[in-house]
């Protein structure tokens, strides 16, 4: 049974390795015949939630009237959440934490999600400096009740398209090949 994938792409930069690693994501993922749609996140208006609490008394709706409000249609149809993102200072980058800021409307009206992954990419050449990147996907995809379905961490890669051939590309095409 195929399944609706929702993969945000979570880089201001077209066309760069995060970018490359969510393509390579979709194609396997299209090819499982699962349906995809890509949320490009990094050059959008998304502020942090407010921790209002509106969307509780208003059956999920946010009350910010910024570019999050096109998403949430399709984040409420969809069964897997994938983030393809880099890793800024050591952490997941603003873009990635206010989009997922503002999923907390889910506590008005749940989403459907049910699985997530993370694709991730960066400089450093210690894959351990991810770790705590990495530890905070975790935790809010617990909180959340999200089983994690693969992480695809690559490392020694800043320039736009140094990931060209490297082994995680690979990797992200298998884990979409997977999800079925």
């Amino acid at each position: 049974m195929s399944k609706k994938i929702a993969v945000v792409h979570c880089s201001p930069r077209t066309g760069g390795n995060s970018s490359m690693l969510a393509d390579e994501f979709i194609r396997g993922a299209e090819e499982s015949g699962n349906e995809v749609i890509r949320m490009d996140v990094g050059r959008l208006n998304i502020r942090g939630c407010m921790a209002c609490e509106y969307c509780i008394a208003h059956e999920g709706k946010c009350v910010q009237d910024d570019d999050m409000q096109q998403f949430y249609p399709a984040l409420r149809e969809v069964d897997v959440l994938v983030y393809a993102t880099p890793m800024y200072f050591y952490n997941l980058p603003a873009q990635m934490r206010a989009f997922e800021d503002r999923t907390f409307c889910q506590i008005g009206k749940p989403f459907n999600i049910k699985q997530t992954a993370l694709l991730l990419c960066f400089e450093d050449s210690d894959i351990s400096t991810a770790d705590s990147a990495i530890g905070t996907f975790r935790q809010c995809a617990s909180y959340c009740k999200r089983e994690v379905i693969g992480e695809v961490v690559v490392n020694n890669v800043y320039e736009k398209g140094a990931i060209a051939g490297n082994v995680g590309l690979e990797e992200a095409y298998k884990l979409g090949r997977s999800i079925d």
